[in-house]
């Protein structure tokens, strides 16, 4: 299976939900998942196979529910490629 790029965000929807603590952990869960990851101000890219990425994202869903949201929504943008795309490659 190709190689995809995600980035993503997952993003609380509860009233008076901050993100402060949310963040940290999903980067955490992020870290621990072995993929190859870039955080950016606004959006956070992994690398893996689509099964991988998806897995990841779930998880990241599950982190802002255990943190206090009601419900998340991710944003999320998938690069495809037949032979694969790498974070790397969108630096080239």
């Amino acid at each position: 299976m190709a190689t995809v790029t995600a980035g993503f965000q997952i993003l609380p929807d509860g009233k008076d939900m901050h993100t402060d603590g949310m963040i940290p952990e999903i980067i955490k869960v992020i870290k621990e998942s072995g993929l190859n990851y870039h955080v950016g101000p606004m959006e956070t890219v992994v690398e893996g196979n689509l099964h991988q990425v998806f897995e990841l994202i779930q998880k990241a869903q599950q982190v802002g529910i255990n943190t206090g949201a009601s419900e998340c929504m991710a944003n999320i943008k998938v690069h495809y490629k037949p032979n694969g795309v790498t974070i790397a490659d969108k630096w080239s």
